[in-house]
């Protein structure tokens, strides 16, 4: 099964503005050393908050995408595919095994996806802030493994695992 890695704050919230909630550093290298060698499935808008709005370098980028264009998925670095069952034919005809992807965003991309996942690394961002994207609610059929509380300045943090029930 898939794995998916958000950074998410108390009430739920994961983007504003087009953007992450949060740039924290230790996050953003959490994020790198899990995700390195993987492959990332993300939505459009995900895609297009990373840098230079083309998937991430030493990683196999998927855009679940009803509307890119071969054109510009070849521009953007990133191998489109239209529904959840073209993402997993791709998958299949590329030989990638589903313990190997990662769902990294957005809130709707999660939504289709998180029933299809088995582990959840969530960075648990300690901040009532509003936002406008949200992370959907975790199963009941997933556990806890509390991280160590971390902080970048005055915010508190800590990198979360949440594994399914077998």
């Amino acid at each position: 099964m898939m794995k998916a890695i958000a950074a998410v704050n108390s009430k739920g919230y994961i983007g504003k503005g087009g953007d992450l909630m949060y740039s924290i550093r230790e996050d953003m290298k959490y994020f790198a050393s899990v995700t390195r060698g993987k492959t990332l499935v993300m939505g459009r808008k995900t895609l297009l908050s990373l840098p230079g709005g083309k998937g991430l370098k030493g990683r196999t980028n998927i855009l679940l995408s009803r509307t890119i264009t071969p054109e510009e998925a070849k521009d953007r670095e990133v191998l489109p595919v239209r529904d959840v069952q073209g993402l997993f034919d791709l998958l299949a005809s590329r030989s990638i095994p589903q313990e190997e992807v990662f769902v990294i965003g957005g809130g709707e991309i999660y939504s289709l996806l998180l029933p299809y996942c088995d582990t959840l690394y969530i960075t648990r961002v300690f901040s009532d802030e509003t936002g406008e994207v949200r992370f959907p609610d975790i199963p009941d059929d997933f556990t806890l493994t509390e991280g160590e509380m971390q902080y970048a300045g005055e915010l508190a943090f800590r990198f979360d695992t949440y594994a399914k029930n077998r």
